[in-house]
């Protein structure tokens, strides 16, 4: 069902990210953030109007893997309905809806917790990745790398904007189109 994953990121200019992953098949999905931050990482598989994922956090990287399946519209847009919600500890279940808004290559998804958990996905090949926090002004990043061989991962990413509208609601939008990032292990 997945393996999780601890990722760091150090990029050229000495900035360094910290996340979260899963990996299902020869896809890797992970979640960025800051490190005062809880966020999380989902990984769907996409069948028609049914996404079966798995799912963790970046407080517990020892537990199983949380379970969720939605059934909803097969164009990933709408409502759906949470049809198994297991917490990871693998006895609990929870239930309840999802939102998901498409905006181009990218997705707003909004579980109406409390506070509520807010998303960002992009879809590679039949695998919807969401990156997903509680803190509407530090949303974690998105990635989904594909293995392309020889130490190498082709990915695309995207980020959500946030914007306080006045009092506890914010306006959160994603640019439509994502982001690519190619990496090559180093010897």
């Amino acid at each position: 069902l997945g393996a999780l994953h601890v990722i760091l990121w150090k990029l050229a200019d000495g900035e360094a990210y910290k996340g979260v992953g899963i990996r299902q098949g020869d896809v890797l999905g992970a979640a960025y953030g800051p490190a005062d931050i809880k966020f999380g990482i989902v990984v769907y598989r996409i069948d028609g109007g049914t996404l079966t994922g798995v799912w963790a956090d970046s407080r517990d990287l020892k537990s199983e893997l949380g379970k969720e399946t939605l059934e909803g519209s097969a164009d990933l847009n709408g409502t759906y309905k949470i049809t198994l919600g297991q917490n990871r500890d693998g006895m609990t279940n929870y239930g309840g809806q999802v939102a998901i808004k498409r905006s181009g290559d990218t997705y707003i998804l909004v579980w109406p917790t409390k506070p509520p958990a807010i998303g960002v996905g992009v879809r590679l090949k039949n695998l919807l990745v969401v990156a997903y926090g509680g803190n509407p002004k530090k949303l974690p990043g998105v990635v989904a790398y594909q293995s392309t061989g020889e130490g190498a991962l082709s990915g695309i990413w995207a980020a959500a904007g946030v914007s306080q509208t006045g009092g506890n609601n914010f306006n959160i939008t994603t640019s439509p189109k994502v982001g690519r990032e190619d990496l090559k292990r180093v010897p």
